[in-house]
């Protein structure tokens, strides 16, 4: 099952007016495209938890986290990931396609180990 929700952040990196926007269409695209490529049982409740866009539009890195699923389900998602650059360049006008790239989210894992410390 995927979810998407208003969770998702726009990561926190300095991001151009026009990236911004760029990765807030994305942040309501990529989830869908997910959701209608990838089988619950290959990569359990997955969330995308923030999206970063170059300045120059040709790099969109989304980052990912998954409840429930494989440990390797990011490779599911890599699998299917020209499917969706084909979909998001068919929806989005760009001069050229955009690369995007999925990645695991470790923030929690971080956040953990800061109160593990601590």
């Amino acid at each position: 099952m995927i979810f998407q929700g208003k969770q998702t952040l726009l990561a926190t990196m300095k991001m151009s007016e026009r990236s911004k926007r760029v990765a807030g269409v994305l942040e309501e695209k990529i989830p869908l495209l997910l959701r209608q490529h990838l089988s619950p049982n290959n990569v359990g409740f997955v969330t995308v938890t923030a999206i970063e866009v170059a300045g120059d539009l040709g790099v969109a890195d989304v980052f990912v986290r998954s409840i429930g699923g494989p440990k390797d389900f990011l490779k599911n998602i890599q699998k299917i990931t020209p499917k969706i650059v084909y979909e998001v360049s068919q929806q989005i006008a760009l001069r050229r396609p955009m690369q995007i790239r999925f990645k695991l989210d470790n923030s929690v894992l971080a956040t953990k180990k800061i109160k593990d410390l601590l």
